[in-house]
Order: structure tokens, then C-alpha cells, then sequence
């Protein structure tokens, strides 16, 4: 995104550029939060694959391992999450 070079030169303008970058932010805030939301999602589904190739190459105890350490590492940070 090109950046844009204001120059203000009142007190309305002012307000009106900090209307402006307030809405931006919020709108950026929403599409991270959005993205925060998918994450979890997208570590299960890593793990699950993690897990079936395992099985598939032999290596089930590694994949096992390896789907509980991710299970648990986005349970634990859920709980923390909710603490803030």
C-alpha cells in the first residue's frame, strides 16, 4: 500500500486524518484477529497430516509425539489467552 502524504494545515483536517488512520487500524486489527482465529485450525490440520504420513512411513511414535506437543501447545496458549 503506497503510502500518502498529507499536509495538514487546520484543526478539522487534523480530525478528519485521525478519523481516518482510526479506521485503518481497526480494520487492520479485525483481519489479524480473524487470521489468530485460523490458526489453531491450521495446526490441527498440520498435525493430522503429521500424523497419518507417520503412520503411513513407519513412524507412528514420532507422529503421536509430535500431534500432542501441537494439541498441546495450542490448548496451553488458549488458557492464557483467556487470562488477558
Amino acid at each position: 500500500m503506497p503510502k500518502r502524504l498529507i499536509t495538514i494545515t487546520n484543526l478539522a483536517e487534523l480530525e478528519q486524518e485521525e478519523l481516518r488512520v482510526r479506521r485503518r487500524i481497526k480494520k487492520h486489527e479485525a483481519e489479524l484477529m480473524l487470521r489468530v482465529k485460523k490458526l489453531p485450525e491450521e495446526i490441527v490440520t498440520s498435525a493430522i497430516i503429521r500424523l497419518v504420513s507417520g503412520i503411513l512411513e513407519g513412524n507412528v511414535l514420532k507422529s503421536v509425539v509430535n500431534f500432542a506437543k501441537k494439541v498441546g501447545e495450542n490448548v496451553l496458549s488458549g488458557l492464557f489467552k483467556d487470562r488477558d
